[in-house]
């Protein structure tokens, strides 16, 4: 799988359809990623993330072999497969976002697509925008070498 990357203007119209983008549609090898897609709850509030079927099987095998199981767990995964929905694309690059999320997320008309390397989030445009948080024409520019030279801890 090539990495989703970029970020993409678009409209969720009145049948709650978004398109894809071509560039997004293009990291997508469907014969190794499947042609459907999983929308779930995002990372971060008030998103919504989608994954290739593969992606998606891939964070399930995770949650199974990684985490602890008891009540927490339990909890997690009622909410996370009772909310997750398996979308087709149509010809035009279409699918629908499931109402229930939309709803959950608080999604408006306008919003962003965000590539996130394995996934795509759905953003609305204005939280998108404080959530980045940088001044691309003042003073504030992300030092994104210091984090890249990072270790994590032992």
């Amino acid at each position: 799988m090539r990495f989703f990357t970029g970020q993409y203007d678009r409209t969720i119209d009145a049948k709650n359809r978004i398109q894809l983008p071509s560039q997004l549609r293009e990291a997508i090898d469907v014969e190794r990623e499947g042609s459907g897609l999983f929308i779930t709850l995002g990372e971060h509030r008030g998103t919504l993330s989608i994954y290739t079927e593969r992606g998606f099987e891939t964070l399930a095998a995770r949650i199974e072999t990684e985490f602890d199981s008891g009540p927490d767990s339990l909890r997690f995964e009622l909410q996370f497969y009772a909310l997750a929905s398996r979308v087709d694309i149509d010809k035009q690059g279409r699918f629908v976002l499931p109402i229930n999320l939309v709803k959950k997320a608080g999604l408006g008309e306008e919003v962003f697509l965000v590539g996130q390397k394995n996934r795509i989030d759905v953003w609305n445009r204005a939280d998108l925008d404080q959530s980045i948080g940088i001044d691309w024409e003042g003073e504030e520019w992300p030092d994104w070498h210091a984090f890249l030279r990072r270790r994590p801890k032992e």
